[in-house]
């Protein structure tokens, strides 16, 4: 064993035992008990950093000095090992609160308050049953959904057409004031949408958009392509097809909106899965824009819902919260997990040029 590996191996013995000093410390719950030092009241609210660093630098130098005296073929299996367990450590890690707010909606605040486990010590439902309790009288969990999906629907399918057609004219045309339309479509993509939100409310309000029953306010806007991003993603997947697939539909007979709805359009579709799977998602996590252009409670979204959930005055019920914003989110997470293949397949197709 290398001085470096036995400097660190005696690095990682001390933080241990920095650690396990710090769990033994007893911290007084009363004035009158006998005050630990400062020094140990630092060990103790360090105790897991310590344990968790000892612990890694005590695995690295042995997975080290073990490395360097066996065969390849266990060298191998070990950095395969290593591989996976990293993988699904940061998987955890990620995952982790997703977990988490699954099981505080089967507790309650002082347990959900006092412990990170995700078994729940007293499994409870009292946070799903509040989950279901209607605001008023003029709306529940189940309508707030249905609000939710009566515009998030309507706008994805939209910025898809939109958008494509768009990237089409941009992509595979040239026009008079082509290079100065797409500089000014790009600068937006710059402009928050913050600056936009009084203008574009005192527009909807003169016409009378403002609260309508059909969310026009955030649907209609959605039939201009006004996402910029996506117009410029499908631009970039657009530039690898190869313009002889247009030339070839002309031969055949196709006009300009044939050669794009039979010849393009299938091989763009993994491009408009993805936008249409990000306009989903952000769609359905928007809490601006219904807040501005949604007024009465029985229309309102699930965002809105979630904020109705937490009363102020009475406390929040963190395990209705959780309840509440765990059922919102629950189809964008299938809307995903459904649409995983073509979503990855839209990321990486653009990354590939030819």
């Amino acid at each position: 064993m290398s001085m470096v590996s036995i400097i660190f191996l005696v690095l990682s013995v001390v933080l241990l035992a920095l650690g396990f000093y710090g769990g033994s410390v007893q911290i007084p719950e009363t004035a009158e008990a006998a005050q630990p030092s400062e020094l140990a009241m630092h060990f103790s609210q360090f105790q897991n950093l310590y344990l968790i660093a000892g612990a890694l630098i005590l695995f690295i130098v042995l997975y080290f000095t073990i490395h360097k005296h066996v065969g390849l073929k266990v060298q191998h299996v070990m950095s395969t090992t290593i591989r996976y367990v990293i993988l699904i450590g940061v998987g955890v890690f990620m995952v982790y609160p997703l977990l988490w707010m699954i099981s505080a909606t089967f507790k309650d605040n002082n347990e959900i308050f006092s412990t990170l486990s995700l078994i729940p010590q007293h499994p409870t439902l009292e946070g799903y049953r509040l989950a279901m309790t209607n605001y008023g009288g003029d709306i529940n969990i189940w309508s707030a959904m249905l609000n939710t999906y009566k515009y998030v629907i309507p706008k994805v399918i939209f910025t898809v057409i939109s958008s494509t057609i768009t990237a089409y004219g941009f992509g595979r045309f040239r026009f008079r004031g082509r290079n100065m339309l797409f500089a000014l479509l790009m600068a937006t993509l710059f402009l928050p949408q913050v600056v936009l939100n009084i203008p574009q409310f005192l527009m909807y309000r003169k016409f009378g958009w403002v609260d309508s029953p059909v969310y026009l306010a955030l649907i209609v806007p959605t039939l201009f392509a006004q996402e910029t991003y996506f117009v410029y993603m499908l631009i970039q997947f657009m530039r690898n097809i190869p313009r002889e697939m247009d030339e070839a539909a002309k031969i055949d007979g196709c006009n300009i909106m044939q050669t794009l709805v039979l010849v393009l359009v299938p091989m763009l579709w993994p491009a408009m899965v993805s936008a249409g799977l990000f306009q989903f998602m952000w769609s359905s996590n928007d809490f601006m824009g219904p807040l501005l252009y949604v007024n009465s409670p029985a229309r309102y979204p699930a965002t809105l819902f979630v904020r109705m959930s937490m009363d102020a005055d009475t406390g929040f019920a963190w395990n209705r919260v959780m309840a509440v914003s765990l059922i919102s989110i629950t189809p964008s997470l299938i809307v995903f997990f459904l649409a995983q293949s073509q979503f990855m397949d839209g990321v990486t197709a653009g990354a590939v040029k030819g």
